[in-house]
């Protein structure tokens, strides 16, 4: 029996190398348990895992029997996903938002069915789709919008209502179908669409939309919007033209004369032909016969950046709202997909601001000495400044650093630990826009000393008694000396001693995303051996009772109360700075 590897790199290369292939046969992967343990690997550390769905089961005490019960029912199709258990959490904004939460067995089999539909589809995909792929995210869509959307002068912001809600499943099985020829497996992804919720303990059908929290949904809302950025691409080579922009007549008239200038040794008049020439585009911006069409998507959330007329914006958007309702069955949101003059105005777009900058007549010299203006209608990358201000609130009153109340009564180990997760998440995420050095930086000055001065409200101690007791000498950033900084030593089982500190990596600007910044999560857990050699022991690893002597997820020997345990035994210690953290 192959390896779910070998079966997946094999399904990859035939998308790869014929675009048109049809798949056949695909029911039968689902009998191979190496395809069970692969997703169970890929699955095994995610927290969620720990919660139960409709059948009060969770990732604990999971085995091989578990997979083999799976694999009966799958060669019977007498598999049915139960429903998703439906909760509500609240929203920042006020309300309440729904949670999904699938039975642990749906996830398990869900992840098998995501790896055989990724393998098959992401050959197929295409570069202007960023959302819920691997090697791309959100910094991958900004930096793609910021390298090839120079000089655009109109965005339109696509907003599909209530997309993941209103996916209709009769299409969506029909684009499955044109790509997989296996009627079982149509099907079981039918019963997953179909599955319903359990809310308030009454269940409810589910006529549209994909599961809820289910980790199958990505893949099939990429597979249904492929085909809008099918047509987008089709929009994108229809109105773009292939001609260079016509030379602005002005900024040629001024050049003509600062070279006859220089013919005649006229410097002084050489040297006011080009202080005009800098206060002028060099490329006509009124060129009617040069249009540049882009398109970007990340998940439902789109972008087509224009190098044209309002006219012509206005014609894709009205086209782009055509096809989505005539062949996916969608609705654009004509209220909330503006179309907006980047000229004179940002663009909201994942969380970031789109800025262009206009014409500046300071030149910069590149590191071949040749000199340029510094800025030439180039896409920029913002930091709202309204994130900035909400994240300040909770440490900042009349202009201070103050303390904060909720943090009080934390160790100062977790202290420090969510502090430093607070600035450093912020960065990672903004670390493309222009000003993060000057938006980040202002906020990490006053993050600080909120930390400071709240391990000083706990102690009840001066600022500078904090920085004496627990300031740690690290590196200035310019490497010519120390500083010290709030920080703490601490014990692992498996490093010895450690030292955590305030957050003392260097604020700017990422030009290009990291290779690591992806959203499929990383295979960093145990190893695909490690696996097989764990379950089929068939041992509970805390106490080394056999699977048959207890209970499908006895309490007991949970990773819930393991953790528990653990941070007890830990918060005890604390006070020492002797607590042992994992």
């Amino acid at each position: 029996m192959q390896t779910a590897e070998v079966i997946l790199s094999l399904l990859g290369q035939k998308a790869k190398n014929d675009e048109n292939f049809v798949f056949q046969r695909l029911y039968r992967h689902l009998f191979n348990p190496d395809m069970y343990l692969s997703a169970y690997a890929k699955i095994y550390s995610k927290e969620g895992n720990m919660t139960a769905g409709v059948d009060g089961k969770t990732i604990d005490g999971f085995n091989v029997e578990i997979v083999n019960r799976i694999i009966e029912k799958m060669k019977k199709e007498t598999y049915y996903p139960n429903p998703v258990l439906r909760k509500h959490i609240p929203k920042k904004s006020g309300g309440q938002r729904p949670l999904g939460i699938p039975s642990f067995e749906d996830k398990l089999v869900q992840e098998v069915l995501r790896l055989i539909l990724e393998a098959i589809y992401e050959p197929k995909f295409l570069d202007t789709s960023h959302g819920f792929r691997p090697k791309r995210s959100c910094h991958t869509a900004l930096h793609t919008i910021k390298s090839t959307c120079k000089g655009s002068n109109w965005v339109i912001e696509g907003d599909i209502k209530s997309f993941f809600d209103n996916i209709d499943h009769e299409v969506l099985l029909c684009l499955l179908s044109k790509k997989i020829d296996d009627g079982r497996m149509i099907e079981l992804i039918r019963r997953f669409l179909r599955a319903g919720y359990l809310e308030f303990k009454q269940k409810h059908p589910t006529f549209s939309g994909t599961p809820q929290g289910g980790i199958i949904s990505p893949i099939l809302s990429n597979v249904y919007l492929h085909e809008l950025d099918q047509f987008m691409k089709e929009i994108c080579e229809k109105y773009s033209t292939d001609t260079v922009r016509k030379r602005n007549k002005e900024y040629m008239s001024w050049n003509s004369k600062r070279h006859q200038a220089q013919k005649k040794g006229d410097v002084e008049i050489a040297k006011i032909a080009l202080e005009h020439m800098r206060k002028l585009p060099a490329q006509d911006p009124l060129d009617q016969d040069y249009i540049k069409v882009k398109y970007v998507r990340y998940a439902d959330d789109f972008l087509v950046l224009i190098i044209g007329s309002k006219a012509l914006a206005n014609e894709i958007r009205d086209q782009t709202r055509d096809f989505l309702a005539q062949q996916l069955k969608l609705e654009l949101n004509m209220d909330k997909t503006l179309i907006t003059n980047l000229s004179n105005d940002r663009v909201k777009f994942l969380g970031y601001e789109i800025a262009k900058t206009k014409e500046d007549t300071k030149l910069t010299e590149n590191t071949l000495g040749v000199k340029k203006r510094a800025a030439n209608e180039t896409i920029q990358l913002l930091v709202p400044s309204e994130v900035i201000r909400e994240k300040l609130k909770p440490f900042v009153q009349n202009g201070k650093s103050v303390h904060h109340n909720a943090r009080i009564n934390l160790p100062i180990l977790d202290m420090i630990a969510q502090y430093n997760a607070e600035i450093k998440g912020l960065y990672n995420y903004y670390c493309l826009a222009t000003d993060v050095s000057t938006k980040i930086g202002k906020l990490k000055y006053y993050h600080y000393y909120s930390l400071v001065k709240t391990i000083a409200r706990k102690e009840k101690c001066s600022v500078k008694k904090v920085i004496d007791k627990y300031g740690i000498d690290v590196k200035l950033k310019n490497g010519t000396g120390t500083r010290k900084l709030v920080g703490m030593k601490y014990m692992t089982k498996t490093e010895g001693e450690k030292v955590i500190t305030y957050f003392n990596q260097s604020i700017k600007k990422v030009n290009s995303p990291k290779a690591e910044d992806v959203d499929t999560q990383k295979f960093n857990i145990l190893g695909r051996s490690q696996i097989f050699d764990r379950l089929n022991a068939k041992e509970c690893e805390l106490c080394g009772l056999k699977s048959e002597e207890r209970e499908f997820g006895d309490p007991s020997h949970s990773k819930a109360e393991r953790y528990k345990k653990e941070v007890h035994q830990a918060r005890e210690t604390d006070s020492s700075m002797g607590a042992i953290y994992e």
